[in-house]
């Protein structure tokens, strides 16, 4: 069957919806569609399903295979000029080039037939005013196919990325699918209209281990979570106006399928957004008392002293209100939340809700291994406002929380301050306290401890918190 007539067959995904000003996400407001020069699940698994023949499945290397709570940090020493327009111009080779030689060494060739291998980078919207092929919003086009490349030298052709934040006019526009031709790399573009769209075969189901918060099962877009499947997750480090540090951790949300993947929503709006946005079971993969969850962690985090936590002051607004007594008996009634909502205007615990989707997502969903790209590097609001700086730094590691936490420290954030990380500490995901945590650097191919963090280079790398516009302050935990 070739591909025009299995795509007529299979394809379903159609373009995704534009959040409202009150009910929406950390996302403008873009319209978006489907497959065009990438590919839908079905068809993709069916390509990955024909080269598990011929495929050989790379191993990690041992030293960082046997130390999972580790880090490893590899310099690059991309070259490049900030041109007037903002972007840093003539690194695109360099940067492919270093990602090739980068797939070496954290990998090594396997022994095993068969498999398939999954790249989830972090690909988003881009607005024309910073769209370039270098832009820090998005994990390097040039990094992505010089990595696969990497992995094909080890025997590993049968690859795919994917993609579920961004849309094809983005990368039509970003040149991505020429890029991804160039070595005959598969994007699987995942963005459905609803969830409905997403057939069973499509998708995988994680159980969150623990005491989940807000919910308790969360899909994936296959072939993430298949037993046979290497899952690369490979996102930027940058800034985001709700995440704060884009690191490992928040990009496992583009692997989530829509509805359940906006993990942005804010608190007031979360079940009629479930119910009457997405069309997803939010009785059956949501945790009952989630509201009452989030708020009861929101206030034990503002009597710890977390920083920013209740940046525009709504919650004495909200008590004022009638607090939880009030707020409960509206029912998901979205007219009713409207005019309760209409003064408070916001974001009424909306970071606290983010960060505990994100833990929770973070414990159900594992990647096998984390490679965050930081050649270059980008503060600001994670799309639009920002500015791109080269920072010539990869980050290594199969524990997300570690990894996470040297990746903070080196934007410029104090890591033991960073609230989702307090938060993946509290609920048992791993170490944010960088004395704790084992870091090394890969240098050609010898691998050596870090004495003292403070031998790398940091960066100044502000959040403009809750906000897409430029407000003249970037905020630093």
């Amino acid at each position: 069957m070739d591909r025009r007539s299995f795509i007529k067959r299979t394809a379903t995904g159609v373009s995704a919806f534009a959040g409202t000003n009150l009910f929406g996400y950390a996302m403008p407001e873009v319209e978006a569609f489907s497959t065009g020069g990438g590919i839908g699940i079905e068809e993709g698994l069916y390509n990955l399903e024909k080269g598990k023949e011929k495929n050989i499945m790379p191993e990690i290397r041992p030293e960082i295979k046997n130390n999972p709570r580790a880090v490893f940090l590899i310099e690059t020493d991309v070259k490049a000029e900030r041109k007037a327009h903002g972007h840093f111009s003539g690194a695109e080779e360099q940067i492919e080039s270093y990602a090739k030689d980068i797939a070496s060494k954290i990998f090594v060739k396997g022994t095993k037939k068969g498999g398939s291998t999954t790249i989830l980078p972090n690909l988003t919207w881009v607005p024309d005013v910073i769209n370039y092929p270098t832009v820090g919003t998005n994990t390097s086009h040039d990094f992505i196919i010089g990595f696969a490349q990497g992995l094909y030298d080890l025997g590993n052709q049968n690859i795919t990325a994917m993609a579920r934040g961004s849309n094809v006019v983005d990368h039509r526009k970003s040149g991505l699918y020429k890029k991804l031709d160039s070595i005959e790399l598969q994007l699987i573009e995942a963005k459905y209209l609803e969830f409905g769209h997403y057939s069973k075969n499509e998708l995988n189901w994680h159980k969150v281990p623990g005491d989940p918060v807000v919910w308790n099962t969360i899909p994936t877009n296959r072939p993430i979570g298949d037993n046979d499947n290497l899952f690369i997750n490979m996102p930027k480090m940058k800034c985001h106006n709700l995440g704060l540090t884009t690191l490992s951790i928040k990009n496992r949300q583009g692997g989530v399928p829509s509805g359940y993947g906006h993990y942005c929503d804010r608190w007031s709006a979360m079940e009629h957004q479930c119910r009457n946005v997405y069309g997803i079971d939010y009785n059956r993969h949501f945790e009952k008392n989630h509201y009452q969850n989030v708020e009861s962690a929101f206030l034990k985090h503002i009597a710890a002293g977390f920083k920013h936590w209740d940046y525009e002051k709504l919650y004495p607004k909200y008590e004022k209100k009638g607090g939880w007594s009030a707020f409960k008996k509206l029912k998901g009634d979205i007219n009713a939340i409207e005019e309760f909502m209409a003064d408070i205007d916001g974001p009424l615990m909306w970071d606290e809700q983010w960060s505990q989707r994100a833990i929770d997502s973070a414990k159900a969903i594992t990647p096998d291994i984390n490679i965050v790209e930081g050649v270059i590097a980008r503060d600001g609001s994670g799309f639009h406002t920002g500015k791109d700086y080269l920072a010539n730094i990869v980050i290594a590691g199969i524990s997300t929380c570690e990894v996470d936490a040297v990746g903070t420290w080196l934007m410029g954030h104090d890591p033991l301050e960073m609230p989702y990380l307090r938060i993946a500490k509290e609920r048992g995901l791993g170490e944010n306290d960088l004395s704790k945590i084992d870091i090394y650097r890969i240098r050609g191919n010898n691998i050596v401890p870090l004495k003292d963090i403070s031998e790398m280079k940091r960066m100044s790398l502000g959040v403009n918190l809750h906000s897409w516009d430029e407000t003249g302050e970037r905020l630093f935990w």
